[in-house]
């Protein structure tokens, strides 16, 4: 069994043929592309030709997903704006956990996943309408603690200033992103 691996001008490998060799030369030479013809296990995503010295190599191991290989010098190099687009992307992931984890009002700690915060909202509005309004709140960690009307805003002030100050972290921190030059900047923002 023979492979043929097409390749452009750069040494991109854009497609691998196996089989008989008759066959596989038919088809790389119909191909109009560079080949060469070998008897190894080649794959796009795995290997690359070596122009100058048209040999099918491994490409050396990724060192993130924001690396692109560069085909003059066979090596991987960042890419800064898919390096900050992976930054900004891990920062709003952190930002989301936050904002929907836990917040504190009164030495009191509430749940603020969607569920809960819609359930803030709920209480809060009942408390705007009904100012004699008592509710029995059940916290974070399972205990109660008993509400009026004047405390469930203030637990929702609370929640809608926790969900602000996420934001306005994340917004200093994609500042910093945009401002960074080098992967290891970029590696020193963090939530």
């Amino acid at each position: 069994m023979t492979t043929a691996v097409m390749y452009n001008s750069e040494g991109m490998i854009t497609g691998v043929r196996s089989g008989n060799c008759r066959g596989v030369l038919a088809d790389a030479e119909a191909s109009g592309q560079s080949y060469l013809l070998t008897d190894d296990d080649v794959d796009l995503d795995r290997f690359y030709v070596n122009v100058g010295t048209s040999e099918v190599v491994q490409y050396p191991e990724k060192p993130s997903e924001a690396h692109v290989f560069n085909f003059n010098s066979y090596a991987w190099e960042l890419d800064p704006t898919e390096a900050k687009s992976l930054a900004w992307k891990r920062i709003k992931r952190d930002r989301n956990a936050e904002e929907f984890s836990t917040f504190e009002w009164n030495s009191h700690t509430f749940q603020c996943d969607e569920r809960s915060q819609s359930r803030i909202v709920s209480a809060v509005q009942r408390a705007q309408l009904d100012s004699t309004l008592t509710m029995v709140w059940t916290l974070s960690d399972n205990s109660t603690v008993s509400l009026n009307a004047t405390e469930l805003k203030q637990v929702g002030q609370a929640l809608s200033s926790h969900i602000d100050a996420c934001h306005v972290k994340a917004r200093g921190l994609r500042t910093q992103i945009n401002a960074a030059e080098t992967e290891a900047e970029l590696d020193l923002i963090t939530w």
